[in-house]
């Protein structure tokens, strides 16, 4: 092979290499996550958002207090939603759930969902991070 040639073939791979290395960058669960602060709420949901990498679901959450907390949490990816046989139906707006998982950092009302429950007593878990610890619904 001519010195041009191989220079361009090396150049097409590096450049097919860094052409799909931001599919695979992506934060981790500690970076937003505190895993020494688990939680469980139960509420309505007011919105879903399955969207890839990972999709959002919200919930109205009552207070010892009486008054509502909105919760933000990040939830499954599609494809995992969709392994689970879950799909927006099972999410709609006024659907109780229950979800068990982690707080965020920031300390504000956002979380990572690690697991789901239904109304109709199934359990799911739909944590989709690879490093995020276990955690068994309670």
């Amino acid at each position: 092979m001519k010195a041009p040639l191989k220079l361009f073939v090396a150049a097409a791979g590096l450049a097919g290499i860094g052409y799909a290395l931001p599919g695979w960058a992506h934060h981790a669960f500690a970076t937003e996550f505190d895993s020494s602060k688990p939680l469980v709420v139960e509420g309505t949901v007011t919105r879903a958002r399955l969207v890839n990498p990972h999709s959002w679901i919200y919930l109205d959450v009552k207070n010892a207090d009486g008054s509502v907390t909105n919760w933000g949490f990040e939830f499954g990816t599609p494809m995992s939603l969709k392994a689970h046989d879950i799909d927006r139906s099972d999410v709609a707006f006024g659907t109780k759930l229950r979800l068990s998982g982690f707080r965020a950092k920031n300390g504000g009302a956002f979380g990572y969902a690690a697991t789901v429950a239904f109304a109709d007593g199934r359990q799911v878990v739909i944590g989709s991070a690879p490093d995020a610890p276990a955690l068994a619904l309670r």
